[in-house]
């Protein structure tokens, strides 16, 4: 069956024709709802639409404050009259900020802690309610409370604690956010960073509901590793439930189930993960970081390897992604700058369309495959090779490589016991956790096809 592909009306909700953010987002949301519901279970229309009208919201967000303003001030224009008043209660509102530099907290506009969350509470109408609540709190040494009205963190307030790793600050028009410095709390006193361009990471893992990764996940939070020590994380399932205390699935619209096929005999998931990304964007966190990375939850990831590693590649215009094995880019470990993302998000559809008619129905492809083939032939999304980030059984890995003694690689794979990731995980702390350097193997095409397979070989031309 070929796979459903947007109707032309989608066009409707392009960057050009959006006059009010908000308005054509709802729009866009209920449409797919009505007019894509055969096709938002495989994810791409619902790809195509996010795509195309979320990515002005989050730009938006991202705005410094006079941007974030202006919008505002447009919004109203717009709205007449009655939004006129509520908007002008919200800056009143936010006029607060002048004057919280006070002992009790410290305060930071366009600023938001990801991660650690200890609780979040509604309708808290203030940062100084949302500081007078985290000193309240035994664990809570600061907070983020949203103060852009309209948006869906409008009013809330986050509260974090220590744990599990140290918090990072990222630049968000839409937050304030503070800490409290009292050192008498567990934690205290917490460590707060800010990453240097191109250091920044946005980790996320896609979760089944049932069985061996869960056990993994949650040991992975209690050791402070892999995606948790990201400077933001996130989990997907098609299911939401708490893996650990605070830390929660997002829904994805799949089964999460496919057949195992295709050319290569791999799991034929690309349906899946256009439903997880289309989620992926319509969050919009990725926007924040300087790269959004895919992590399997069977693999050991080190982001503190990651980072000086991704100091060789640069964002460009269009994106860039890492080709991380000589056979072309394996899904345990998928890295891709913000550009990238965001050119992925409003040309997806283009690429099922293209290969759809390429192979004359699905292609047979694993989701690692099918997004290679999609940034790097069809979207012109640069491709650096990085061959040094991932040591896994299907890419012709040396002899020994399970033991996990190499102090360079980034990320392993697979390890589906919690006995066996564990041991992977130890091996490298003792082996020296930061890089001392990667690998990079860059050239042609033709030098990088070297040693796959004929048949890959062949379709990869």
């Amino acid at each position: 069956m070929v796979a459903p592909v947007c109707p032309q009306s989608a066009r409707g909700y392009r960057l050009a024709a959006v006059q009010d953010q908000d308005e054509a987002l709802a729009q866009a949301s209920d449409w797919s709802r009505r007019r894509c519901s055969t096709a938002t279970k495989a994810g791409f229309c619902t790809l195509a639409i996010v795509g195309s009208v979320a990515l002005v919201g989050l730009l938006a967000r991202r705005a410094p404050p006079r941007a974030a303003a202006a919008t505002t001030s447009l919004r109203s224009h717009a709205g007449g009259p009655a939004l006129q008043e509520k908007v002008t209660i919200s800056m009143e509102k936010l006029e607060v900020k002048e004057r919280l530099h006070s002992d009790a907290c410290e305060i930071e506009d366009s600023i938001f802690f990801p991660g650690n969350d200890l609780e979040n509470a509604s309708d808290i109408d203030s940062p100084e309610a949302c500081c007078s609540r985290c000193r309240r709190h035994p664990e809570c040494l600061a907070w983020s409370w949203g103060k852009a009205w309209g948006q869906p963190n409008s009013e809330v307030c986050f509260l974090k604690g220590a744990y599990p790793r140290a918090l990072t600050k990222v630049a968000a028009a839409d937050f304030v956010s503070g800490q409290t410095h009292q050192r008498e709390k567990k934690g205290a006193p917490l460590q707060v960073v800010r990453r240097a361009q191109g250091q920044s990471l946005y980790c996320f893992s896609l979760l089944q509901p049932h069985g061996y990764e869960l056990g993994l996940v949650a040991m992975q939070y209690r050791q402070r590793a892999s995606i948790f020590e990201c400077d933001e994380y996130a989990l997907y399932s098609n299911r939401t439930f708490e893996i650990v205390p605070q830390v929660w699935t997002s829904f994805v619209n799949s089964s999460l189930s496919c057949d195992m096929g295709g050319e290569f005999g791999t799991a034929l998931n690309t349906g899946i993960f256009l439903a997880l990304w289309s989620k992926i964007v319509f969050d919009g966190r990725f926007i924040y970081h300087d790269w959004t990375v895919k992590v399997d939850p069977d693999a050991v990831l080190l982001p503190e390897r990651l980072r000086p590693a991704m100091l060789q590649h640069e964002e460009t215009a269009r994106g860039t992604y890492i080709n991380n094995c000589k056979f072309g880019l394996h899904g345990p470990l998928e890295v891709f700058s913000r550009n990238a993302v965001k050119v992925w998000a409003l040309g997806a559809t283009t690429c099922v369309k293209h290969f759809t008619e390429l192979c004359s129905g699905p292609c047979g492809w694993g989701e690692d495959m099918f997004i290679d083939q999609c940034l790097h032939r069809q979207l012109n999304v640069r491709r650096d090779n990085n061959y040094g980030l991932l040591l896994e059984d299907h890419c012709d890995p040396p002899a020994g490589w399970e033991d996990c003694a190499n102090e360079t690689v980034a990320s392993f794979h697979p390890f589906k016991t919690e006995e066996g990731w564990m041991a992977c995980l130890q091996r490298t702390r003792e082996a020296g956790g930061e890089a001392r350097g990667t690998t990079l193997e860059a050239g042609s095409e033709a030098r990088e096809a070297r040693g796959m397979n004929f048949k890959r070989k062949k379709l990869l031309q």
